[in-house]
Formats: C-alpha cells, sequence, structure tokens
C-alpha cells in the first residue's frame, strides 16, 4: 500500500513538472505603444522563455487601474507624469523609471479625401507622401482648418497623444473652427478604429498607429516642435513578483538594438541616459 502510494506520489510530481508554465508578466501599456511592443515582444520572449500577457488602454486609465489595485509587473505610459505620480507614491521599484521612447503625431487621412479631387485634398497629400519633406504650419493649417471634416483625436484627459494634438491646435490657433468637429477616442487603439470605420475624416493620431493602418488611408509625420514633447516613460510596479523578469525586460527596451529599431515603429529614441531621464 505504501509503495503504490509513493508511485502515485511521483506519477503526480512528474505529470506537474510536465504542466509548468513559463514565467509570465503582465504589461500596461498605453495604446500608442501597443504595435510596437507586439513587434518587440517576440524577440524579448524567446530570449527570456517567458510570456507578456499585454494590457493596452490610455494612460491615465491604466494609471487609475494601478491605483486600484490591478497586479501588473510594468507600466508603461505615454508621459512622464503618471510614472512620476506612482513614484511619489511609493508603488514603483526603486529607480526603475525610465524614458523607454519619444512619441511622435501623425495625420491620417482617409483615402475618400485624399483621392478626391474636388476636394483640394489630393494635389497636397499626394505631394507629401512621395516624400520625406515635413509639413510646414501652413500646410497643416490648410489640410486640418478647410471644410467640415470630422477629425478623430483621443481623449487628452486621458491619453498623452490626445493631449499633445490638442495642445498643438491650439498653438496654431486652429481650434476655434475645430473643437465642434473633433470626435473622442477613448485612446490611441480607439481612434484607429473609428477611423476605420469611417466615423472621422481625418484623425490627429500617434506615428506608430498610422505605421498600423496599412492601406486603409494616408498619413504624414508631423513635425515634433509643432506640440509639446511627449516622453514616454515606463516603471516597474513595487507589487510584482518577478522583479528580475521586469528588470531584463526594462533592459532590453533600453537596449541599444530596441532604440535603433523605434524609428521604424513610428517612434524616437529615448534620450540620453547621461542627460537624464527623469
Amino acid at each position: 500500500m505504501a509503495t503504490r502510494l509513493m508511485m502515485c506520489a511521483l506519477l503526480l510530481l512528474l505529470g506537474g513538472c510536465g504542466l509548468r508554465q513559463p514565467p509570465e508578466l503582465k504589461l500596461a501599456v498605453d495604446a500608442s505603444f501597443h504595435p510596437a511592443v507586439e513587434v518587440l515582444r517576440e524577440g524579448f520572449e524567446a530570449d527570456c522563455n517567458c510570456r507578456l500577457r499585454v494590457t493596452a488602454g490610455a494612460s491615465g486609465l491604466l494609471y487609475g487601474q494601478i491605483r486600484a489595485g490591478e497586479p501588473f509587473d510594468l507600466f508603461l505610459s505615454a508621459d512622464t507624469a503618471r510614472p512620476v505620480l506612482l513614484e511619489k507614491a511609493g508603488l514603483t521599484v526603486p529607480a526603475s523609471r525610465q524614458t523607454y521612447a519619444r512619441g511622435q503625431l501623425a495625420l491620417w487621412v482617409s483615402r475618400e479625401i485624399s483621392t478626391d479631387k474636388s476636394s483640394g485634398f489630393s494635389t497636397l497629400s499626394a505631394k507629401l507622401a512621395r516624400t520625406d519633406t515635413a509639413l510646414t504650419p501652413r500646410q497643416l493649417i490648410l489640410l486640418l482648418g478647410r471644410g467640415k471634416h470630422k477629425v478623430v483625436v483621443a481623449d487628452p484627459q486621458l491619453a498623452p497623444d490626445g493631449d499633445a494634438a490638442v495642445k498643438m491646435l491650439k498653438k496654431l490657433r486652429l481650434w476655434p473652427r475645430m473643437r465642434g468637429r473633433v470626435i473622442y477616442a477613448g485612446h490611441a487603439g480607439h481612434a484607429k478604429i473609428l477611423l476605420y470605420q469611417g466615423q472621422g475624416d481625418m484623425g490627429l493620431i500617434p506615428f506608430g498607429q498610422a505605421l498600423a493602418t496599412g492601406s486603409r488611408g494616408q498619413f504624414m509625420r508631423i513635425p515634433a516642435h509643432f506640440y509639446p514633447p511627449i516622453h514616454q516613460q515606463m516603471v516597474i510596479l513595487r507589487s510584482t513578483r518577478e522583479r528580475a523578469l521586469a528588470i531584463r525586460l526594462l533592459q532590453y527596451l533600453r537596449s541599444d538594438e530596441v532604440q535603433q529599431q523605434l524609428a521604424e515603429l513610428g517612434f524616437l529614441a529615448a534620450e540620453d541616459s547621461s542627460a537624464g531621464t527623469r
């Protein structure tokens, strides 16, 4: 009887080992960086033999979930303000707050508008699409200010890219004539969905999201000096049970290899660490 019990215990132990799951990191990622994470995750997961579970949304909503106790391991915000607030609240691993990228904005235009010669958009947008020439303030004002086209922007209260877009419109003095034409999305990913559904004719969205739209529309990068800098910071949350693995991901995102790859994904590299990333 004792021998049989020992054999059963051994079989259960071996079976449990066979079912053992790889370690998992739970990430709260601003929607603007979500397409980039999906590209970058493969290399990291293969190297660490782990899994990334990604929850994407507006930085403001994710911040609220973290303060409410949601068990994330890392928070990749699209701003500096919310990681700083978490740090001040003692909810992060000391010295883990790092800039991982700098965001860029793009003007997305539906194919219906960009190919409609009567709208006046086709000539300018086609010219800009064939070159890497940056939009001038006058060109941006012409594209955004004319007509009654609906413009999709992420909620500026929750999404840093939406906040930067609205501040740019105010700086260019376009806000008074455009505020009634703006459609607010919950976050950058939601903005892309609304544009796909035809609920907006144009969108001021993250460049990384615009690159992910494929042939659904035409888009042009907006020069960074048109809007406030979008410094995107990440923090490791103090409640994590995978601190060593979280540190590896932080180092991976800050590595030269990833930083050089960011341009292809619609972002600028993080500021030089010697100049300070706080």
